[in-house]
């Protein structure tokens, strides 16, 4: 069972997603939340918390940007922040009020996200679905809500997921270097330090690693 918090300072708001949530037996809601402060003192009991954007002391875009492990799913009446939410990660953006259906895919989204990691990558070709070697992918970049697959033999579109969701389900040797991209340590050839820390891989093509990774590929690398 995945275990959710609600973020939420509009009570009749924060009913509402409760009373989504009850309708799926897969997502057990663990908490409500006012306030951010009251949030983060119990952030480790939560695989993903809806949250959201317009708070009154601190917004759901700043909130999501310092959690790591832990789903992002935006709940918000204001639509133009769909694209920063997606750049942070997050599993899915709903606009109130949130109707059945798009919920449901939500929930669809948040199980393939919290469910066994990927054999393979869904790649499309064509009006096909490629099923990619991970051993074959170089990285995978996020561009806008779409996310490629780079390798030796070419581009391919990742089928739909974003990069928030790949993080969570790619095998452990693929990691996060900066909000747009995914990098496949199995590849690596050199870490650049300076100006500006990079990771430059096998096909000399340069990763960039922003400050806010820095300290997690340094543990993966260096160990």
């Amino acid at each position: 069972m995945i275990k959710v918090a609600v973020l939420e300072d509009e009570k009749l708001a924060c009913e509402s997603m409760v009373q989504l949530i009850s309708k799926y037996p897969q997502l057990e809601l663990a908490g409500t939340f006012r306030t951010a402060k009251e949030f983060m003192k119990h952030i480790k009991e939560f695989d993903v918390v809806f949250v959201d954007v317009k708070l009154p002391s601190e917004s759901g875009l700043s909130i999501a940007r310092r959690l790591k492990g832990v789903g992002i799913v935006f709940v918000t009446a204001y639509e133009q922040y769909a694209a920063q939410a997606f750049e942070i990660g997050a599993i899915d953006y709903l606009v109130k009020p949130v109707r059945g259906e798009r919920f449901a895919l939500c929930v669809e989204r948040i199980i393939q996200t919290y469910s066994k990691p990927l054999v393979k990558l869904p790649v499309k070709e064509g009006k096909d679905i490629l099923m990619l070697d991970f051993d074959k992918i170089l990285y995978i970049e996020a561009l806008g809500k779409k996310c490629i697959a780079v390798t030796p033999a070419g581009e391919f579109e990742v089928y739909r997921w974003g990069i928030g969701e790949l993080e969570k389900r790619l095998p452990s040797n693929f990691l996060r270097t900066h909000k747009s991209y995914i990098c496949n340590l199995d590849k690596v050839r050199r870490v650049i330090r300076v100006p500006n820390m990079e990771i430059e891989l096998d096909d000399s093509s340069l990763i960039p690693v922003s400050r806010h990774y820095q300290r997690f590929v340094k543990s993966s690398l260096f160990l």
